[in-house]
């Protein structure tokens, strides 16, 4: 009696769950790479793009008010980004902003916005 089925053995499931899992762990690795790499990218750019909203709000003060703010508290900043918080704040005579030490959404960033003005050469 010849046996016409066309269903895979159970020996070739197992080689291509084998060939799946090697892949599986092969990219794994791969893609948390690329995805850690693209939110340390998303967290610069929300730094850079608050501290544009502040260097912002120092020109929108200075037309208001006439004079240059003393801290940042005075501004009324509008930035709408992922939550930035930062342990240095600072406002420079040339109405730049430094900012370091900062956190974007609870993670913390190696990344320094501006030029501190204060350190001498």
């Amino acid at each position: 009696m010849k046996n016409n089925s066309k269903a895979f053995t159970l020996i070739e499931l197992i080689a291509v769950l084998i060939i799946l899992a090697v892949i599986a762990i092969i990219a794994t690795p791969i893609a948390m790479n690329i995805m850690r790499k693209a939110r340390y990218v998303a967290d610069k750019r929300s730094i850079d793009a608050y501290g544009r909203s502040i260097e912002l709000a120092i020109t929108g003060y200075l037309l208001d008010e006439g004079n240059f703010p003393t801290s940042i508290g005075q501004l009324s900043i509008e930035y709408s980004g992922n939550k930035v918080e930062c342990l240095t704040e600072q406002l420079n005579d040339d109405l730049s902003v430094y900012l370091a030490g900062c956190t974007v959404n609870g993670r913390t960033v190696d990344y320094a916005y501006g030029v501190n003005k204060n350190i001498a050469p």
